[in-house]
């Protein structure tokens, strides 16, 4: 049996400015992509998420007008393996869409406790990534 994992697809406003900024801030990497349909497939520490165009004229799953920022009352949690790397190179290439700065939190997971680093950035079209890094 294959393993089964969560991959959500958002839409976006424009699907090129999407995947360059994916790909050249965040450093993903495209898994595949169906240009005919406005749609790219992206991994990054294997976890992966998808994104389709709003502008494309096929079939959407949209339960109401969007309006940015896009995605509010959700960001996703991106386990990296080397978060000082990933932080830096958005810090530099993309200073404004740093949401969070780099931090360290301790959070209560049932009877014991977790230290992650994490970071918060943005999106074009607002969506909210948590890049984090469990500390050892």
């Amino acid at each position: 049996m294959p393993d089964l994992k969560l991959v959500p697809e958002i839409y976006c406003s424009d699907i090129v400015a999407t995947t360059r900024f994916y790909t050249e801030i965040f450093g993903f990497n495209i898994k595949y992509q169906r240009p005919e349909d406005e749609f790219v497939y992206f991994t990054l520490d294997d976890v992966d998420i998808m994104v389709e165009s709003i502008s494309y004229e096929g079939r959407h799953w949209i339960t109401a007008n969007l309006e940015k920022p896009y995605g509010r009352a959700v960001n996703f949690q991106w386990d990296v393996r080397d978060i000082d790397s990933l932080y830096s190179r958005i810090k530099n290439s993309s200073p404004e869409s740093v949401y969070l700065e780099l931090e360290t939190k301790i959070y209560q997971c049932g009877n014991t406790s977790k230290t992650q680093k994490q970071f918060i950035a943005q999106d074009p079209d607002g969506y909210l990534f948590r890049f984090c890094c469990e500390k050892q």
